[in-house]
């Protein structure tokens, strides 16, 4: 089973307050030279992903400078769960998870997978924030456009090619949160 257990907007600095979302401070990805904060739900988050070390993010192979620099699709998806069919590359984020990697385009969203089982999967719970203003627990489904689909089947996330690069979550308390 495959599940959606983040998404991700690239930025080129640290992200604005969303009203009725609570950000949490973040984090620095050591060994990969950018940083994050996250509106996060019980099950899944939204991360706000920008360099802070140009020199190691480009040494870490993930071309995300292109992807916050906006010349490349801003957005990307890592699903839990196994591998599906298609162009996949290890990576070990240090310190952290071996994630398969999509070899998709400029034009396709960043998609990972990390490879958990279905019981590692039903016992995940991310740490948790204080409720947000928004009533929003989680999220229900995300729409990207813009975008090129990388290919495997999305549960949960629909690509359109046509429009201006974007985001859209729906969330269970009806809120939307649109990002461009």
């Amino acid at each position: 089973m495959l599940e959606i257990d983040h998404l991700i907007a690239f930025l080129p600095g640290p992200p604005e307050p969303f009203p009725g979302f609570f950000l949490d401070e973040g984090t620095r990805h050591v060994g990969q030279g950018t940083r994050n904060r996250r509106i996060r739900f019980p099950r899944h988050y939204l991360e706000f992903l920008w360099i802070d070390e140009p020199e190691v993010e480009e040494a870490s192979g993930l071309g995300f400078a292109a992807r916050c620099a906006r010349t490349a699709y801003p957005f990307g998806i890592v699903l839990r769960g196994r591998v599906p069919e298609g162009d996949f590359r290890r990576y070990g984020v240090p310190d952290g998870p071996t994630l398969a990697i999509h070899q998709g385009t400029s034009d396709m969203p960043f998609l990972a997978v990390a490879e958990l089982t279905d019981d590692e999967i039903g016992g995940l719970r991310h740490k948790l924030t204080p409720p947000h203003e928004s009533g929003a627990e989680g999220i229900v489904a995300a729409r990207m456009t813009g975008a090129v689909a990388p290919g495997p089947a999305l549960p949960g996330v629909s690509i359109a090619a046509a429009g201006e690069p974007s985001l859209r979550l729906l969330l269970d308390s009806g809120t939307p949160l649109v990002l461009q």
